[in-house]
């Protein structure tokens, strides 16, 4: 374990580079990724709807964007978005949809690249298990810098989800963290469609 905390520190320089790098380019990223959010949020609008209108659903308090460990290890890189009622793990109707954000973490794998070659310059035989943990750091933080801009997606779907006719709590509570851990609070979504941070 000290060999992986010497990697990781090594690389902290990079790290933070690479995240600003794409911290410049998020405003125009969460452009592109709007689109395709938009779709995953109107197909859990359709199935907690008709699960209302069965009786089966209560009111809906939670959107909860969960980070998906899996996806880093698949390289599928999906978040898993739910809604749910004040229940949140417990709700029996929680549904979840993927979705992978555009653009995010298109550059992994050269990123990767460029870290390996970093690493090389101290480190000899580089284990694949440590480029995994490697991997594993910088889809955290492709994450963590997702959940910063979380709420600027959230305005842009807010309107869909208070004009629809899914029965809500005076105020949606966005959340964000590993699926099945406990969730930060994000933002909140009123009525009236507004994004607000904080109680």
């Amino acid at each position: 374990m000290q060999r992986i905390e010497e990697l990781k520190e090594f690389l902290q320089e990079y790290r933070i580079e690479r995240t600003l790098a794409k911290e410049r380019n998020m405003e125009n990223d969460c452009q592109c990724m709007l689109p395709e959010l938009e779709n995953k949020i109107d197909l859990l609008i359709q199935e907690q709807t008709a699960l209302q209108e069965s009786g089966e659903q209560e009111t809906i308090k939670y959107l909860s964007f969960f980070r998906l460990m899996t996806s880093g290890y698949t390289q599928s890189y999906e978040t898993a978005i739910a809604m749910g009622n004040k229940k949140l793990y417990l709700d029996a109707h929680m549904e979840c949809v993927y979705w992978k954000p555009e653009g995010l973490f298109d550059n992994i794998s050269q990123d990767m690249q460029k870290a390996a070659e970093i690493l090389s310059q101290k480190f000899t035989q580089i284990e694949k298990y440590e480029l995994f943990y490697i991997q594993k750091i910088l889809f955290l933080d492709d994450w963590e810098l997702l959940c910063r801009f979380l709420p600027q997606l959230v305005q842009g779907i807010a309107g869909r989800i208070t004009s629809s006719s899914l029965l809500l709590e005076e105020k949606i509570e966005v959340l964000g963290g590993g699926y099945m851990e406990e969730p930060i609070t994000v933002c909140y979504i009123t009525k009236e469609g507004e994004v607000r941070n904080g109680k």
